[in-house]
């Protein structure tokens, strides 16, 4: 009885052990994605991309029987094709983790599996409309977005709202609310808020707001809004030690619904065409509205992104991550940490995946590259999408 259950001990740790291939490709992936810096749209396609390889190899893989040594060869094999797919000059992440696989002799089965798996997602996404371009007319009217200072860059994907999604059936049906109107009292009340705490300069702002808004700020060289959820992810992953295939499914579920979310986020985005705070500040004498006053000086405290305001894409994300990490793990007995590229001698800890999405909504608004309403319906979005990949996942 003793050897038997040393036997089955030894068993069940090989299959923890082996569930780290998922977590060690997806630490590489955001790692070529903080040397080439793609944009953050970009990420959320890619990503579930490449985990819907990963996922769907090992399933395979299981489902024909075969053994976890077998289903750990697919999910490496899968990984490996798909990510130099999306970075061939990133090869040498792809021979270090040759290195410490030891993958041993790979069955023909293991690799139709792979091959099937990649070449059917690969297939599914070609012509999605992530790739082209729709010609964007600004506007000059009072609350629509217009380029903004300081680089003035034009708008970034403004095309991404129609984007194929991977779960949602129509993107418009989750589309968020409308904005404040700008001769609303919420209006004004957004606006002097956001003077106050967001300006680069504040005299409210605290030290720890600060602190947060950088530290959440994820742009260029970075591992990006949606990879900053997957690295959250992947420690609890790996500090659970979840099993091979449930961590397969989990990052390809959470990553299908950030790329939904995304494209949801975009139509709204672009829909509204809200205007950003710095647009806003500065030009309050045209807003109509008589309890804002325009300062032509005023500026945020992070980089203002080129695209509109409503809604907040990293509140949209969390949101999102909020709702799948809670249904996967639970809201009790929950503790991690989190890490930042920005910030980098710094961890903060949460005890629910909720309160972490909040304090990501919220650095938008100590950043002044949001509004509040944006924060709080970027929040609902995102779970809403969620919601509905739940229900709606089959792979």
């Amino acid at each position: 009885m003793i050897q038997r259950l040393l036997l089955t001990l030894g068993f069940i740790s090989a299959s923890m052990l082996k569930a780290g291939v998922v977590e060690d490709w997806n630490e590489a992936f955001l790692n070529a994605v903080r040397k080439e810096t793609p944009p953050p749209c970009l990420v959320s396609r890619n990503l579930p991309i490449f985990h819907l390889t990963i996922h769907r190899a090992v399933k395979a893989a299981a489902q024909a029987g075969l053994d976890v040594q077998s289903q750990t060869q697919a999910a490496h094999l899968a990984a490996r094709a798909s990510f130099l797919s999306f970075f061939p000059s990133q090869s040498k992440f792809a021979e270090a983790l040759d290195a410490r696989a030891k993958l041993g002799k790979i069955s023909e089965s293991v690799r139709a599996d792979v091959n099937d798996a990649v070449q059917r997602t690969l297939k599914e996404r070609e012509n999605d409309g992530s790739s082209t371009t729709i010609h964007y007319v600004p506007s000059d009217k009072p609350g629509q977005w217009r380029r903004t200072p300081p680089t003035f860059r034009p708008p970034e994907f403004p095309h991404w709202g129609l984007v194929k999604t991977f779960s949602l059936p129509d993107v418009k049906a989750f589309r968020a609310p409308s904005p404040p109107t700008l001769d609303s009292a919420q209006y004004a009340e957004e606006v002097n808020h956001l003077k106050a705490i967001g300006g680069k300069v504040s005299t409210v702002r605290t030290a720890e707001q600060t602190l947060i808004a950088k530290f959440w700020a994820d742009f260029s060289y970075t591992s990006s809004p949606p990879g900053h959820w997957n690295e959250i992810t992947r420690e609890i992953c790996r500090k659970k030690q979840l099993q091979l295939a449930e961590t397969a499914r989990l990052f390809a579920l959470l990553n299908v619904t950030f790329a939904d979310t995304c494209i949801t986020i975009w139509d709204s985005k672009y829909h509204y065409n809200y205007w950003r705070p710095v647009t806003a500040i500065q030009r309050a004498d045209e807003d109509g509205n008589d309890a804002t006053i325009a300062d032509k000086n005023w500026e945020p405290l992070l980089r203002t992104p080129p695209h509109p305001e409503y809604v907040s894409g990293h509140s949209g994300i969390s949101g999102a991550a909020a709702a799948i990490l809670e249904h996967h793990f639970g809201k009790d007995g929950i503790s991690f940490e989190a890490s930042s590229d920005d910030v980098k001698d710094t961890r903060r800890r949460f005890t629910s995946f909720q309160t972490c999405a909040e304090d990501i909504a919220m650095s938008r608004i100590y950043g002044g590259i949001h509004f509040p309403a944006a924060g709080r319906e970027g929040l609902k979005l995102g779970g809403k999408v969620a919601d509905y990949v739940l229900e709606h996942f089959s792979e």
